[in-house]
């Protein structure tokens, strides 16, 4: 659907031959009606989606914090093993992530997204019995296998609430939640770790027991709490249910052919496979992971960094890697917030790229602590940028349901695909500056910019191809004007309609969000 075809849904009797348009206060009650809807589903849906990521963001990155309270002296393990132990993580993660969400349609999110998070919770208390290198290797693999559904999974389910305008600032606030837990757990982590020798264990015992035992209560929580799609959400009136399926039909959002939001099952294969076959997605992957390199590297390694920064204080370390992130939320939601407001993904995702690469030129060429240390500010404030914007740009060029769903699990495992380089290229000897890391880092952002220009290009000329083609195809009247060719040009067009439905983002009538 065109970008401006959308208005606010008004009901009128059917039959209603007068095609009149409606009246200023009809439109004005509809947005009203529109705005509650969807302020209901900001405040009931997004921030309990929000804190469940919060803890899988905790428990994912408490290992970078764990580092230093002398984990690797007390587990055995060496400088390269750790680094091993991240990787494998992303091995776990990559592999899960396509089958998990497409298990999402099988049992719903209300009841997927609390298992994966009752597992990885339980995978993370784990983490403080671990003896060995091997028995680490298997936790931080069980980890990957059990998060790697969640993020693509509130993606596809955040499709069934939110218009495609809507998407970038909401999967930021959403992102938004995994940032403030890098911060927060440098935070917690400086707390905790002083608590080495308390009944017998060592801080990052604690570490992991502190933070895995709430993901559990929370996933419990979650299983009563998440509805499977709005319009069976009990807190919905029957009205409320009626707008939250039709708007999204209107926007495009939603095919028009599906009268029950979770009811995905028709066709599923064959638009799995027009997923994993369709080259747009193939672009927007390795776009994903050009861009999310630099995100997973700061990720694990910005305690470590920070410490390389003179911070000599390993606790001090910890406590310092939260204000980056913190400028982080700030730049992110800023951005992603103009993004949904102007319609526009491409150069706001390369106006993120561009400012995290202006903070590794930064930490390439000075020498204070205090210039390096901004310089940190700067890159973190821009990395977190590309992924919601990018998000929502993909979620929202990609139809129906069941191909979405699959694209956007696709590209997240290219995401995630990235910790495979990201946790190998800072390593410790090349500490303090790091250099070499900050350097890969730098190519890789570089990769993205021009990626994200060149798939920007191809849309728009698939975007004016379509143009022309409906401007050709014009229909001319039938020489019959009676009822029976007005009834059979009725049924044409909802023949074409429901065509188009199941062609999604093939359909001539589909424009490609910029």
């Amino acid at each position: 659907m065109p970008e401006s075809s959308y208005r606010p849904l008004v009901m009128h009797e059917d039959g209603d031959p007068s095609g009149l348009a409606p009246s200023e206060d009809a439109i004005e009650v509809a947005r009203h009606n529109e705005r509650h809807l969807v302020r209901k589903f900001d405040l009931m849906i997004l921030p309990f989606l929000s804190l469940m990521y919060l803890f899988s963001s905790l428990d994912r990155s408490s290992l970078g914090n764990a580092v230093l309270d002398n984990f690797e002296e007390d587990v055995g393990i060496t400088p390269d093993q750790f680094n091993t132990c991240i990787t494998i993580f992303y091995a776990g993660f990559l592999a899960f992530q396509v089958p998990s969400n497409m298990l999402l349609k099988r049992f719903t999110a209300k009841k997927w997204l609390p298992f994966l998070m009752i597992s990885w919770g339980t995978m993370a208390c784990l983490h403080a019995t671990a003896k060995s290198y091997a028995e680490l290797l298997v936790l931080r693999f069980l980890l990957g296998v059990f998060e790697a559904g969640f993020f693509p999974g509130v993606l596809f389910y955040l499709t069934l609430f939110y218009k495609k305008d809507e998407m970038a600032t909401r999967i930021a606030l959403f992102w938004g939640s995994t940032v403030a837990a890098h911060a927060y757990a440098g935070v917690l982590a400086y707390g905790i770790l002083q608590l080495r020798g308390s009944h017998g264990l060592t801080g990052w015992q604690w570490l992991f027991i502190i933070e895995g035992v709430p993901t559990i209560a929370l996933a419990s929580i979650a299983f009563f709490y998440l509805p499977a799609s709005p319009d069976t959400w009990g807190r919905l009136t029957l009205e409320e249910r009626a707008l939250a399926v039709s708007r999204l039909t209107a926007d495009g959002s939603l095919s028009s052919t599906h009268t029950t939001l979770g009811d995905l099952n028709t066709s599923n294969r064959k638009q799995a496979f027009k997923a994993l076959t369709d080259w747009k997605v193939w672009v927007w992957m390795v776009m994903f992971f050009c861009g999310s390199v630099p995100n997973t590297s700061i990720s694990n390694f910005l305690p470590l960094i920070v410490h390389g920064l003179g911070y000599d204080d390993k606790l001090t370390a910890n406590l310092m890697s939260a204000p980056p992130y913190l400028c982080a939320v700030v730049v992110m939601i800023g951005l992603a917030y103009l993004s949904d407001r102007h319609r526009e993904r491409t150069y706001h995702a390369i106006l993120g790229a561009s400012i995290c690469l202006i903070g590794y030129v930064l930490l390439l060429v000075l020498e204070s602590r205090e210039g390096r240390y901004a310089a940190v500010c700067i890159a973190v404030s821009g990395i977190f940028v590309i992924n919601p914007i990018v998000n929502a740009w993909l979620t929202s060029n990609i139809a129906p349901e069941m191909k979405r769903s699959v694209a956007a699990a696709m590209a997240v495992s290219a995401n995630n695909a990235s910790g495979l380089v990201g946790s190998n290229i800072y390593r410790r000897s090349d500490a303090p500056r790091y250099l070499r890391g900050h350097l890969i880092a730098l190519g890789f952002l570089c990769a993205f910019i021009l990626l994200a220009l060149t798939q920007r290009a191809l849309l728009q000329r698939m975007n004016r191809r379509r143009d022309a083609l409906l401007k050709d195809d014009t229909h001319e009247p039938a020489a019959n004007e009676g009822a029976n060719a007005a009834e059979g040009q009725d049924e044409d067009e909802e023949e074409e309609e429901e065509d188009n439905d199941i062609k999604g983002d093939e359909a001539p009538t589909f424009r490609y969000r910029l």
